[in-house]
């Protein structure tokens, strides 16, 4: 019912695109708690993200102990133009990659965790395939393809409609999104321990969708570590983040 509830006012709050959006305008800001600890967490904020339960799980990694990089995507990495997504996609991974190249070779951390929280589990993998020096993830809701799961998530029907009316339907989509599919950048995850937080009664992005990523990732040889919610989308990130991760 949260789910629907967040899709309903959503589409009624739905803003007019920003026509001064660039793809080099992905990244909204980032921010860097407790950088001399030898553990790193790097984290990838969902969808829409202005939630203080994203900056409680800041304070409590870097409470733990962590080394927190947290970033704020802009809300148009996820638009209804597929060439403006691919480019998007790209620089995030194009310029976290770079940023987290020099962070380590400064700080030399023992461990760099990517955790990924449902939208962000796409630029995540993309991450991943370009800098392998991370040693783990966790993976919050995340599906192994932004088509599919774009196409058939109730809080994006308003970007699938948008689609329809530019005579583009979801096989063209998926085939057009297939560089930036998560499942097709699983393969620096091989021997590495993944932590996958699914929820069961997902309407935003589909269990079915999630189970994909987590087999996707365990056949390339990765630990896959997966933790069932009974919740929807909305609760089980806001679950989360107020009371996971066990590290």
């Amino acid at each position: 019912m949260l789910d629907k509830a967040i899709a309903i006012r959503d589409h009624l709050k739905e803003k007019p695109l920003d026509p001064n959006y660039r793809p080099e305008d992905a990244i909204q800001g980032r921010r860097l708690i407790n950088q001399k600890s030898d553990r790193l967490a790097v984290i990838f904020p969902w969808w829409h993200n202005k939630s203080i339960f994203y900056r409680y799980l800041v304070r409590r990694l870097a409470r733990k102990g962590w080394a927190v990089l947290a970033y704020d995507f802009h809300d148009q990495i996820l638009e209804p133009d597929e060439e403006t997504v691919l480019r998007s996609m790209h620089f995030i991974q194009k310029q976290i990659t770079w940023e987290l190249s020099l962070l380590t070779a400064k700080h030399q951390y023992k461990e760099v965790h990517f955790i990924g929280l449902s939208l962000g589990n796409v630029p995540l993998t993309l991450v991943a395939d370009s800098f392998q020096d991370f040693t783990g993830a966790t993976i919050v809701a995340g599906g192994d393809d932004l088509a599919k799961d774009m196409w058939h998530g109730l809080r994006t029907l308003y970007l699938r409609d948008e689609f329809k009316k530019e005579k583009i339907n979801e096989t063209r989509l998926d085939k057009d999104w297939w560089d930036i599919a998560p499942q097709n950048h699983v393969r620096r995850f091989a021997q590495k321990n993944v932590y996958f937080y699914m929820p069961l009664h997902d309407r935003f992005i589909l269990t079915k969708y999630q189970k994909r990523l987590a087999k996707a990732i365990e056949d390339v040889g990765a630990k896959v570590f997966i933790k069932k919610s009974q919740f929807g989308h909305a609760l089980s990130i806001a679950r989360f983040c107020l009371l996971e991760p066990p590290y």
